[in-house]
C-alpha cells in the first residue's frame, strides 16, 4: 500500500514540474480561451524621413483622379509596385501632384490619407476621393533568442510582435517571453519598453502592433547568460589545451630525468 503510495505521490510531483516548467514559455497564458476581447490598438504609425509611400485615389469618376495617380499609373506599366511611390523627405515632405508639397513627418498613414481626401474636396478636385496610403518599405528587426534573427521587410504596415516573431521561427528555448525588449523612436527620440508575451496585457499594448523601424529583442535566460562563453568548438579547446599539457608534461619530464642522469655521471 505504502509503494503503491510512493508512486502516486511521486507521479503527481512529476506533472506539477512538468506543468510548472511549461508555463514559461506559453503565450499570453493567463487569457481566457472563451472570452471576446476588444482590439484597442492602432497599428498605423508616424511616417518618417525616407518612408516610400503608396497613395492611391478612387473615385466613382475615375477620371477625375487619373492626375493624381501617376505613381500607381507608372508601377502597373511597369509591374513593379516596390520601385514606384512617394519618398518622404529628410524634412518629412512628399511632393504629391497638383497640390504640391505635403508636410506628412508629423502624420500617420491613416491621418494622411484623411488629410489628402479634405485637400481634394477643399479644392474642388474630386468630390467624392477615397485615398488609399501605406508604406512600401515597411521594417522591422528582431534580434536576440529566436531561431533566425533578420530585419523583415513587407510591403504593407501591419505586422503584429507574433507575427514578426513566427517569421524569425519563434523565440528559442533560450527565451525570455516575459521580458521583451523593444526600441521605437517616436519625433526622434528612442523609447525603451519590455512586454510580456505571456500575459493578455500583450494584446492591448502599444507594442502589439509594431511600427515602422521598431527593434525587437528577445532576452536570454539566465541560464544561457552563464554559459555564453560556450560554444560548439568547446571540446576541441579542451583536447587542444590536454594536448598541450601533455607535451608541456613530456617536455619538463625529459628535462628532468636528463638532468638527473647528468648529475649521476658527475
Amino acid at each position: 500500500m505504502k509503494k503503491h503510495c510512493l508512486i502516486y505521490l511521486s507521479t503527481f510531483c512529476f506533472l506539477i514540474l512538468v506543468s510548472c516548467s511549461n508555463t514559461k514559455y506559453n503565450y499570453v497564458g493567463d487569457a481566457p480561451r472563451e472570452e471576446e476581447m476588444a482590439v484597442t490598438t492602432n497599428y498605423s504609425s508616424t511616417i518618417l524621413p525616407d518612408d516610400l509611400l503608396y497613395i492611391h485615389v478612387d473615385s466613382k469618376t475615375p477620371q477625375s483622379v487619373v492626375s493624381f495617380n501617376q505613381e500607381t499609373n507608372q508601377a502597373a506599366v511597369t509591374r513593379n509596385p516596390q520601385v514606384h511611390g512617394y519618398t518622404v523627405s529628410n524634412e518629412g515632405d512628399i511632393i504629391f501632384p497638383i497640390l504640391g508639397r505635403i508636410h506628412v513627418g508629423d502624420k500617420t498613414t491613416d491621418q494622411l490619407a484623411a488629410y489628402i481626401e479634405g485637400r481634394l474636396v477643399a479644392g474642388r478636385y474630386v468630390k467624392d476621393p477615397q485615398v488609399t496610403v501605406r508604406l512600401l518599405n515597411f521594417r522591422v528587426t528582431v534580434i536576440g533568442e529566436v531561431t533566425q534573427p533578420q530585419q523583415i521587410h513587407l510591403n504593407e504596415s501591419r505586422l503584429t510582435i507574433f507575427e514578426a516573431l513566427a517569421i524569425c521561427g519563434d523565440v528559442t528555448m533560450d527565451g525570455l517571453r516575459n521580458c521583451v525588449t523593444i526600441i521605437r523612436t517616436e519625433e526622434g527620440i528612442h523609447i525603451v519598453d519590455t512586454v510580456d508575451l505571456t500575459s493578455r496585457e500583450i494584446l492591448n499594448s502599444p507594442y502589439y502592433y509594431l511600427h515602422q523601424n521598431d527593434v525587437v529583442y528577445v532576452e536570454p535566460t539566465n541560464k544561457k547568460k552563464r554559459t555564453s562563453w560556450r560554444n560548439d568548438d568547446w571540446p576541441q579547446y579542451l583536447t587542444t589545451g590536454a594536448a598541450a599539457v601533455r607535451l608541456g608534461y613530456t617536455i619538463y619530464y625529459r628535462y628532468a630525468v636528463r638532468r638527473y642522469q647528468d648529475d649521476l655521471r658527475r
